[in-house]
């Protein structure tokens, strides 16, 4: 059995992958666009594991390092079997939820809150891509989720994967889900009046021609001087 202090070179790094060479140099040398290390040298820093031979002419990374990057960003299954790859068109996506490097910290016995969903075996959070967010979401496909999103009507990323791409956690999947009534409600309701009648009837303040408003202007000094009679 492999050990997990092993050190690992690149194309030991793209075999146990099951991709090749090129890919692992972008992961070791790459940094990513939106900002942050390349996604090796990321996922050790987020293990708070050292890996000064990284910065030789032939890089090697701890086994371990190398592992949790794999399950993270959807190459590897949490025992470590490659994870298949999800069928269709568009951008490479996980099959499955993937597994953050990071340990969560549950919150405290006695908090009242519910556990966060981890990984047995690291501790770690487990993310959700679009593939499998939508539904857990309350969203129709994942068509419907991915539009809603570009309308700014889907909950806000928990964050971007070494990869670049946005993923959500369970607890925030469901919390969103479980307002969907609340946001129904409100976006059925319209805009709230901007005043009452002395009748107690909802108006609202339109430009120029509201008799309210002309009202109010009149009674603040503001409205415009009455001509004088012929």
């Amino acid at each position: 059995m492999a050990r997990k202090d092993e050190l690992l070179t690149l194309n030991e790094i793209a075999k146990l992958a099951g991709v090749g060479r090129q890919a692992a140099q972008k992961w070791h040398q790459v940094a990513r666009k939106t900002g942050g290390e390349p996604p090796l040298r990321m996922v050790a820093k987020a293990m708070d594991v050292k890996v000064p031979e990284a910065n030789d002419e032939s890089p090697r990374y701890p086994r371990k390092v190398v592992v949790a990057f794999l399950k993270a960003v959807g190459y590897m299954n949490a025992d470590e079997s490659l994870m298949e790859r999800r069928g269709g068109r568009g951008k490479w996506a996980p099959a499955k939820p993937t597994i953050d490097p990071r340990r969560a910290e549950q919150p405290g016995p006695d908090s009242g809150e519910k556990p966060l969903e981890v990984d047995r075996e690291t501790g770690g959070r487990l993310r959700y891509y679009n593939a499998h967010a939508w539904e857990i979401a309350g969203f129709g496909s994942e068509n419907s989720f991915t539009s809603s999103r570009t309308l700014g009507r889907a909950p806000a990323p928990d964050g971007i994967d070494e990869l670049e791409r946005p993923y959500w956690f369970r607890e925030t999947l469901e919390e969103w889900a479980a307002g969907a009534d609340e946001r129904k409600a409100e976006r059925y309701a319209g805009r709230q009046p901007d005043g009452f009648t002395p009748e107690g009837q909802p108006f609202r303040l339109l430009p120029g021609d509201n008799y309210y408003a002309k009202k109010a202007a009149e009674q603040t000094g503001q409205s415009d001087k009455e001509e004088p009679s012929k």
